[in-house]
């Protein structure tokens, strides 16, 4: 494998920003066809067994685990399996949060030949039933004891389907591991090695923000092939002891594949006990790097935002995300002023280092994905001293298709192509890619994978961008794209991420679609808005009780107003209301990623969003 730049390859006659419409990635070697997810795996248990690989949290610390303990659990499990008679070509189903027995399922899932078909952890009755009966899932692990009883609810044929639910929280990984302990070495050593590319990994069904789920089918090689995809983009920036903190949810590709990728180079993953205990796990884990959402690094912005304004300091916070702003900005530009470079130093002291300090102390980069990252946010990371990769990527790609690297770094981009991998741009922009991660299709849904992909292997997104010098920028979605009643397009997802950025604001949805004007619906966060109330301290009030404020709906203005001045007056906000609560997963409004679903937010608003436009 090669480690070179992505090299352009404009089209000739087709136009576009740059004259690009076509760009490649580094040359890949291929996958041996034997090629499997296991092999990391076993070959670091059998070279170094004592190396610590993961860490859980036990008490007021965390707990770690190695290589051999690891390796030996997945096998003790796996044998449980074919006890079980999982057999080769199954689908099990596998509904947790993200844990250390999530990933160890999985493996035992993947060494007896099935394939693992992952569940949200906050997936209603109504999808889990459909995701059981569509994957014919033979049998489920389930984190909790309300988890098992919601598939078991779900079952729809007991005969053909999901004959036995494990609970993790239960007994149930060790009765598996016990049920196992007849079954010869021999037997699991033959599945192995019987594993090839080809073979189904995983049947990943899609959140969506619209529609029913589809069954994205990814291989061992679409998988292994990612994994040495995203290790050829960041092995530079790589050392010997490398420590991250896993939150995400597993069930999502993104996240799965960065523990993949943690697997293969010999990354310690720490496994986080939620999203809440975050502050304090960073502390303890101190964390090298991360992956997240742009939701959390925005989270971590306006947290330090609303300390310093509660500590008479909002100024000097202020002035000091300028200064790293700019001498982030300067320095990509290849020239630090002496000036920015003075000031920079100065609040190094005073502030950076405690935003540092919020991630741990320790850590020098990150990843995000999921969803655009604000280019200012980006550069103001940067300027802190963690400098954050953007990258794209979907279900159906395994998921990384492109990502900023060390030496190809460009905030408000999502990077260039990984190895192996060539993007290109259809005539309305669509975003097509081509790659050995990309799918094999979905699954019982031929129509719908013809509707995607290629019989060349092109793949279509859904998403519009441009290339600009060999760095994809992503623009939108193609069906969210607003068309206005003026015949007016515009993409709503830059404006979103920009009045995000506001510290008072947790979610934004532009709407529009055949309308006279574009409008916005946001809704407060709750931390953010007790922080900030500029009313009497001794009387609460919610956000559901001030969401006419005139103070409140004043500080949403200059939001807006910061976008508004970005962008031409067809595209601009000419009006906006703020929700009573904040969107959540619960309700539908959200993914577990955090993306707003537009078309279920619009339904339960509808009379929200129809009275801007009643005047």
């Amino acid at each position: 494998m090669t480690t070179t730049d992505a090299v352009p390859e404009p089209v000739a006659g087709r136009g576009g920003t740059h004259g690009q419409r076509q760009v490649s990635g580094s040359h890949l070697a291929p996958l041996s066809p034997n090629a499997h997810l296991l092999e990391p795996l076993i070959e670091r248990a059998a070279i170094d067994p004592d190396r610590v690989v993961a860490a859980v949290r036990e008490g007021s610390g965390f707990r770690n685990v190695t290589a051999s303990e690891f390796h030996g659990r997945v096998r003790a499990m796996a044998k449980g399996l074919i006890a079980s008679e999982v057999a080769p070509g199954d689908r099990v189903a596998l509904m947790s949060g993200t844990r250390l027995e999530w990933l160890m399922v999985d493996y035992a899932i993947l060494a007896v030949g099935a394939a693992t078909v992952p569940i949200y952890e906050t997936s209603a009755a109504d999808q889990v039933s459909w995701i059981l009966a569509d994957s014919g899932a033979v049998l489920a692990v389930a984190e909790t004891s309300n988890m098992a009883e919601l598939i078991d609810g779900s079952v729809v044929d007991p005969e053909v389907a999901c004959g036995e639910v494990l609970v993790i929280d239960g007994a149930g990984l060790d009765d598996l591991a016990a049920k196992g302990s007849e079954v010869a070495d021999e037997e699991l050593d033959r599945r192995i090695a019987a594993l090839t590319i080809d073979d189904l990994a995983t049947l990943v069904y899609t959140s969506g923000t619209t529609g029913r789920p589809k069954g994205c089918m990814l291989t061992h090689g679409n998988l292994r092939a990612n994994v040495k995809q995203n290790l050829d983009a960041v092995a530079s920036m790589l050392g010997p002891d490398e420590r991250s903190l896993l939150f995400l949810p597993l069930a999502h590709t993104y996240a799965k594949i960065i523990a993949l990728v943690g697997s293969e180079y010999g990354i310690k993953g720490t496994f986080s006990s939620g999203i809440a205990n975050l502050p304090e796990e960073l502390a303890l884990s101190s964390p090298t790097m991360v992956v997240a959402v742009p939701r959390v690094f925005e989270k971590v912005f306006s947290t330090a935002q609303q300390r310093a304004e509660a500590g008479n300091v909002g100024p000097i916070f202020d002035r000091a995300t300028e200064v790293a702003i700019r001498y982030s900005r300067q320095r990509a530009e290849g020239s630090v002023g002496w000036l920015t470079r003075a000031e920079h130093a100065l609040f190094d002291r005073l502030v950076y280092r405690k935003v540092r300090d919020g991630f741990g102390g320790s850590m020098r980069f990150a990843f995000s994905g999921g969803s655009p990252l604000g280019e200012r946010l980006a550069h103001f990371f940067d300027g802190v001293g963690v400098r954050i990769f953007e990258g794209y990527g979907l279900t159906e790609t395994g998921p990384v298709l492109a990502v900023n690297r060390v030496d190809a770094w460009r905030p408000g981009t999502v990077g260039r192509p990984v190895a192996g991998t060539s993007l290109r741009l259809a005539e309305d922009g669509e975003v097509e890619a081509k790659g050995p991660q990309v799918f094999r299709g979905y699954w019982n849904n031929e129509e719908a994978t013809r509707e995607v992909l290629a019989d060349d292997g092109w793949f279509n997104t859904g998403d519009v961008g441009r290339i600009e010098d060999g760095f994809l920028r992503i623009v939108g979605r193609k069906k969210e794209l607003i068309v206005t009643a003026g015949g007016k397009n515009v993409a709503p997802e830059p404006m979103e991420d920009q009045l995000r950025a506001h510290s008072l604001i947790s979610q934004a949805m532009v709407v529009g679609d055949n309308r006279r004007f574009i409008a916005a619906v946001v809704t407060i966060d709750e931390e953010a808005f007790d922080a900030w109330w500029p009313g009497d301290p001794n009387h609460e009030i919610s956000v559901a009780e001030a969401v006419d404020h005139h103070d409140l709906l004043a500080e949403v203005q200059h939001a807006v107003d910061a976008v508004n001045s970005k962008v031409s007056r067809a595209d601009s906000i000419r009006k906006f209301a703020i929700l009573p609560k904040d969107l959540t997963v619960e309700d539908g409004e959200i993914t577990p990623t955090l993306k707003v679903r537009r078309a279920i937010v619009a339904q339960h608003y509808e009379h929200v969003i129809d009275e801007m436009y009643a005047t």
